[in-house]
């Protein structure tokens, strides 16, 4: 008898452990997902690293260091990762599912700035990535959210750059709304090399597919 109220104890502790990590998994899903670039650094390239990271945390507090290449401001919903001299991995050019990611140079090279991607919103880059923005890639739920970037700040100014193929580069941001649901749209997921014209970039706009209003 004694045993069988042991089992059961044992069963009722199993149940209530596996209870509470489901909870603490479906809790921590409320976060943004990203993935952590953490390579080792040599005494040299953290002389490289590190003081662009203690810069970026006085430019614009609030951040915390993640890794050793990496801030993230509000959870996850901007994260800032940082090239490392004579290190190239997979992780570092590709995006995470649910942003939209730019880099400083072409082909996915320099310092990288990832965004949530947002139901509706703006985010002004300047106080993430001081540099102009020469490539991105988006990744998202397909045909879900317009990505703009805007020349202005606040979203203000023209279209530089578009997840839709068909938007008028040099427009006034942000033109897409219910009136567009008609037309056929291509969107775009990637973009290796912004034009001179075009990588003046201040903030990025995210809208969802068919707004009733841009703005």
């Amino acid at each position: 008898m004694k045993i069988k109220w042991l089992t059961i104890v044992a069963v009722l502790c199993v149940c209530i452990g596996v209870g509470f990590f489901l909870y603490v998994g479906k809790g921590s899903n409320n976060q943004s997902p990203y993935s952590l670039f953490n390579p080792t650094l040599t005494e040299e390239q953290k002389a490289v690293v590190q003081p662009q990271i203690d810069q970026q945390l006085a430019r614009k507090p609030g951040g915390k260091q993640v890794s050793s290449t990496q801030v993230v401001y509000d959870n996850g919903a901007v994260v800032i990762t940082f090239p490392v001299p004579g290190i190239t991995n997979e992780l570092y050019t590709t995006c995470d599912y649910r942003h939209f990611c730019v880099w400083e140079h072409n082909d996915y090279v320099g310092l990288k700035v990832s965004l949530e991607v947002l139901p509706t919103g703006t985010v002004n880059l300047p106080v993430y990535m001081t540099r102009q923005v020469s490539s991105w890639k988006y990744n998202n739920e397909r045909y879900k959210t317009v990505v703009y970037g805007v020349d202005g700040p606040n979203a203000t100014g023209r279209i530089m750059t578009s997840t839709l193929k068909e938007i008028g580069i040099g427009d006034e941001c942000c033109p897409f709304g219910a009136e567009g649901k008609a037309q056929a749209w291509t969107e775009i997921y990637e973009l290796r090399m912004l034009g001179s014209q075009t990588d003046t970039i201040v903030s990025i706009r995210f809208t969802p597919m068919f707004a009733t209003s841009a703005k």
